[in-house]
């Protein structure tokens, strides 16, 4: 927000960062606004899976207590087997990280390259760790009437660009449409060929349909420059761990993993992560209620006349009406309200008007809906 010369900032905390709110999920800043306890407020800025953490982690993490006195494996050996038992890989091709976040650090630090492309709307972690790495990086818009879901056209623009690496996340960010798989074929065909990157964004794919969990895995060891990015909080509901993972070949992996931090993932994150993959009956249940609750979430808000986006995931973009009031003001109603919900307004090429929710269980959507039925009650900006 601009300042006029007699205006002055408002006075800081010295007990808080400065850094701009840059994600959804903070439940701890708002218990400390609205003064109520973090379990009192629903958290739907954070796309987290709506059933919560599997039966038997708690019990899990108390047997991990017995192991605090040591240092963790540096190699992360046990998580990265269950990794590649379950998704058909050597755990050579699997490199853990202290959630995607982390791992999106370390590719920036290693991608010392010109022109790199970011399909945009992106996760906002991209262009921060790229400008803190002083990589040279631009964005491509993908356009909001395909539902930022790129296509053959996007396909022939990017390659205009010339660029050594193109970035996109699938899903999409923050729509939750999933990239044409004759689109991500093309592209991993054309990088192969111009010896590019190719970078794939794929945190929330657990929700997705199984044709397009089982896109990247095949591919990795015969595309040494094919980079997915994969998150196990979101789906099995562990935000408070952080565990996330890079699938790549084993060449890169071996290029890559000696640039990260030691000790990256720890004990209890391992332990947790092992121990949720061999949740199939979990995992099974959690597609099938996320799949049930977001149809009848989005039925709901097109009827109080917010624009739904198609999803296949656990989130849900909106478009607010354009004579209401905008997203921030939406979200800090919601807020005061003890229901928190994503201002999309900083996502490259998000309008001021986009929000996003999280799926949720049917009573948490009753709460929700109540939240913004009196949020759009406020008048315009």
């Amino acid at each position: 927000m601009s300042q006029t010369a007699d205006s002055k900032p408002a006075a800081a905390n010295p007990d808080q960062f400065t850094q701009a709110q840059a994600h959804g999920g903070d439940v701890w800043g708002a218990s400390r606004a609205l003064g109520i306890a973090p379990k009192d407020i629903l958290d739907l800025s954070a796309s987290l899976n709506p059933l919560g953490p599997p039966a038997g982690l708690a019990e899990e993490m108390a047997r991990a207590m017995e192991d605090i006195c040591h240092y963790p494996d540096r190699q992360t050996l046990e998580l990265r087997r269950a990794l590649a038992a379950q998704l058909g890989l050597s755990a050579g091709n699997l490199l853990p990280g202290n959630g995607s976040t982390n791992l999106i650090r370390l590719l920036a630090r290693a991608l010392t390259m010109r022109d790199i492309l970011v399909l945009a709307p992106a996760f906002g972690e991209f262009s921060r760790s790229l400008a803190l790495a002083g990589a040279h990086f631009h964005f491509y818009a993908l356009s909001e009437k395909n539902n930022f879901q790129p296509s053959e056209h996007d396909q022939e623009k990017i390659w205009e660009q010339n660029p050594s690496c193109v970035i996109l996340s699938n899903p999409v960010t923050p729509s939750g449409g999933l990239v044409d798989r004759g689109f991500l074929d093309n592209l991993l065909a054309q990088t192969r060929r111009r010896r590019a990157w190719l970078v794939v964004d794929e945190a929330f794919m657990d929700f997705a349909p199984e044709e397009a969990r089982t896109w990247a895995p095949p591919l990795v060891e015969e595309n040494p420059r094919l980079v997915v990015l994969r998150s196990l909080t979101k789906f099995y509901c562990l935000a408070g761990l952080r565990l996330g993972y890079m699938i790549c070949s084993r060449q890169t992996v071996g290029q890559l993993a000696p640039l990260g931090e030691p000790w990256s993932v720890n004990t209890f994150a391992q332990r947790a992560g092992a121990f949720c993959l061999a949740q199939d009956e979990y995992a099974a249940n959690t597609r099938r209620m996320v799949n049930q609750w977001r149809e009848g979430q989005a039925a709901r808000l097109s009827e109080m006349g917010f624009q739904v986006y198609p999803s296949q995931v656990n989130y849900l973009l909106l478009r607010l009406p354009q004579s209401g009031p905008d997203a921030a003001r939406v979200a800090a109603s919601c807020a005061a309200q003890g229901v928190l919900v994503r201002d999309c307004s900083n996502f490259p090429v998000c309008t001021s008007h986009h929000l996003r929710v999280a799926v949720a269980a049917p009573e948490e959507q009753e709460r929700l809906f109540a939240a913004l039925a009196q949020a759009l009650k406020a008048p315009p900006a």
